[in-house]
């Protein structure tokens, strides 16, 4: 997705920033193996659901013997596969941590006797352990997003939370991850969102917020010959200014919103496509 304002500027978005880390969380680097057989499922369906198990144990293997629940971001669009293939690497758990696998150290494929495929992977991961729990009472409400855009469409949609607190939004495509929200323009001051921006308990505000997307984010696919393109927003609201500097990708960003201990933030997400054509 390419966001241009609607007075002709060209949004370039910045990729060096500076890391943060909150050290109230217990971090640990673990190795860990997971195994996953299937006769119907594709060799890389079953390699992310292998990728999976290797997950759940190295949650316990990094002391975290709560019950685990590994979660998959799962959108039901006409290409959910290509959904799932982006998102693979994202899990969490319903309490005392999360995880990011840094790297896949090995992957094994071999078939038994009844034709039965057998992927085995072992994984290096960084767990993130949490002494608190997230607060039910700090949410927040995203509306106003379709599923689908049109090339060229532009995109508007309504934040509201239950607190005060400050936004950070990621938009993450099949090619790409960078900041939405706030944006720094490196050349023109005048196209900076707010960066201390204070939003206000059950006050409901319409997002873009800069004056100079009067229309909204506009929305364009730019590679040739490319008809459609996913996206997801991840929006992140936390009751502290934490600033996000460092470097724009998905990794990092995961990084980051695990290093804020759940009490303190809030996450949601949104996926749309935006599609060439009729």
């Amino acid at each position: 997705m390419k966001y241009l304002l609607s007075l002709s500027f060209c949004l370039v978005f910045p990729l060096l920033f500076v890391s943060f880390t909150a050290g109230a969380q217990d971090k640990k680097t673990v190795r860990a193996t997971g195994v996953y057989m299937s006769r119907d499922l594709t060799p890389e369906q079953t390699k992310a659901k292998a990728i999976e198990e290797a997950k759940r144990n190295a949650l316990l293997k990094a002391g975290i013997s709560e019950t685990v629940s590994v979660t998959d971001f799962n959108y039901q669009f006409e290409d959910n596969e290509k959904f799932r293939e982006i998102f693979q690497s994202i899990s969490s758990i319903e309490t005392g941590g999360e995880i990011i696998v840094d790297t896949i150290l090995s992957e094994k494929k071999s078939f038994n006797e009844f034709g039965n495929m057998q992927v085995e992977v072992e994984i290096q991961a960084t767990v993130f352990q949490h002494s608190q729990q997230a607060d039910p009472t700090f949410l927040i409400k995203v509306e106003g997003i379709d599923e689908v855009y049109k090339n060229e469409d532009y995109l508007q949609f309504s934040f509201t939370p239950t607190q005060n607190g400050y936004l950070r939004i990621f938009n993450i495509t099949d090619e790409e991850t960078y900041l939405l929200y706030p944006y720094k323009d490196p050349s023109d001051k005048r196209l900076n969102d707010n960066t201390e921006r204070l939003f206000t308990k059950d006050q409901t505000v319409k997002m873009p917020v800069h004056p100079a997307f009067g229309d909204g984010y506009y929305l364009e696919i730019d590679k040739p010959g490319k008809e459609q393109e996913f996206n997801i927003l991840m929006f992140i609201f936390t009751k502290k200014n934490i600033p996000y500097l460092q470097e724009v990708n998905f990794t990092n960003m995961m990084r980051w919103i695990y290093s804020i201990p759940p009490d303190e933030r809030v996450t949601q997400q949104a996926g749309f496509i935006i599609k060439k054509g009729k």
